[in-house]
């Protein structure tokens, strides 16, 4: 995004044109197996005095409203399998129930690949948990449970992904590297009171290595030797880290072992040493486990970090705040990295989203509280660095249902602060670009 820091908030109001009910065709490339079903876009009960009571998504004309296209989402679809409904038809079905309040642009079978188109591009669905995240990218529905991923990702679902995120990218400029072709898992939750409910798909059993080849785009070095900034990418075959499921209840069964792309974090370059704790999984500062979707404790394929030090076989980067070390015998488990890197001089905030502040709205959007703009559990310690991904204008993309009728609905509003992305834990944060130094590449 543009560097330029905005003096006053600007608002656009949004021409928004035919919703997915009248638009059938699919946005997919010609040799792909590929149709249209829409996904709700109604009230979500017989209440309608609320204009924010519907669902599943919200019309837009990106990019041409100001709304840049920046990001493909990456999910699974979580829902399990029964006799009459495969989790790919309970997807496609749930998002077609105004009540469900979520949707994705697009849904991908298991078994053959087939695509089924269920938002237009152009319209913001509500898929990543994070406003600002809908706002910039387009979501992907795979068929299949992280925790039993090695059976639900095959082949033909990962070929069919990668045609359709090629045309995609092609379509849009975005570019084909995993600071743009993103998991749900590297998606932080918008605020404290909801980051214990931020998801953790697709989880450790996608292939981002063999994705990424299929996209044309391999992960692989960018830097020299010697760089301070590392890429994950242990082989996926042969890492096989011992993983545990736990139910509600806390019994936990070992997973088979199984190709698996993380390595696991320690507080010491020692493997009897802890694993990493992080104050939203963990509050009570127990330290990690090997459950599977415990992510605080597991650095992912194609991430990008900033070394932190290095010890015979093992290497350290800063990750939420902390020295996390990994094994890393013969340099094997990551890549040299080029990237920007930022810096505080004293511990700063960091945010969920790149919202404006409370005076930046115009006085015909009623402003709501959750729109406050406050800080996450987290923050950057001073003297730790960590990698610039992206670079946002503060942004808010004012939406509420069609036949409301309300004032201003479908403006963008836009406020004067830089936000930069940040890689700092599993997960990607915002940080106020006035707060921070920035290390050039």
């Amino acid at each position: 995004m543009t560097a330029a820091v905005f003096a006053l908030a600007i608002t656009a109001a949004v021409p928004v044109t035919a919703h997915a009910q009248d638009s059938p065709a699919p946005e997919c490339p010609a040799n792909l197996d590929c149709r249209f079903v829409p996904a709700a876009y109604d009230w979500s009960s017989a209440d309608h005095s609320d204009p924010n009571n519907y669902g599943n998504y919200d019309p837009a004309n990106r990019p041409a409203d100001g709304q840049q296209i920046q990001y493909i989402v990456i999910h699974d679809t979580e829902s399990l399998p029964n006799s009459t409904v495969s989790p790919y038809d309970q997807a496609i079905a749930t998002f077609q129930k105004p009540e469900s309040g979520s949707s994705a642009h697009y849904v991908i079978r298991s078994s053959d690949g087939q695509v089924t188109q269920m938002v237009p591009t152009k319209d913001v669905a509500w898929h990543a948990g994070n406003w600002t995240m809908n706002e910039h990218s387009i979501g992907i529905e795979h068929e299949g449970i992280a925790a039993q991923g090695g059976t639900w990702y095959t082949e033909q679902m990962y070929r069919a992904s990668a045609n359709l995120v090629k045309y995609l990218a092609a379509k849009y400029h975005i570019p084909l590297d995993r600071e743009h072709i993103l998991g749900h898992e590297d998606i932080s939750r918008e605020r404290t009171k909801n980051f214990a409910a931020a998801h953790w798909d697709p989880g450790p059993y996608w292939d981002w290595a063999h994705y990424m080849d299929l996209l044309g785009a391999p992960v692989k070095a960018t830097g020299s030797p010697g760089s301070q900034v590392v890429t994950i990418k242990p082989d996926f075959a042969a890492n096989q880290p011992p993983m545990t499921s736990c139910d509600p209840a806390g019994t936990c069964t070992p997973l088979p072992a199984h190709g698996a792309n993380f390595v696991y974090l320690h507080t010491a370059p020692d493997e009897a040493s802890p694993l990493l704790t992080d104050p939203v999984n963990h509050p009570d500062g127990s330290a990690g486990t090997t459950a599977i979707d415990d992510w605080g404790d597991k650095a992912v394929t194609g991430r990008s970090y900033a070394l932190a030090g290095e010890q015979g076989d093992w290497t350290a980067i800063w990750y939420g705040g902390q020295k996390a070390w990994f094994a890393n015998p013969g340099h094997h488990a990551t890549v040299p990295a080029r990237a920007r890197q930022a810096t505080a001089s004293s511990s700063v905030p960091l945010y969920g989203r790149a919202f404006p502040e409370q005076s930046e709205y115009p006085a015909d959007i009623p402003f709501d509280p959750i729109w406050t703009v406050g800080a996450i559990p987290w923050t950057l310690p001073a003297g730790q660095s960590y990698v610039v991904t992206g670079e946002f204008r503060a942004e808010n993309y004012y939406a509420r249902f069609d036949p409301a009728s309300v004032p201003a609905n479908h403006t963008l509003v836009t406020g004067a602060t830089t936000y930069l992305q940040l890689s700092y834990n599993h997960r990607l944060v915002y940080v106020k670009a006035s707060d921070v130094q920035v290390k050039p590449c």
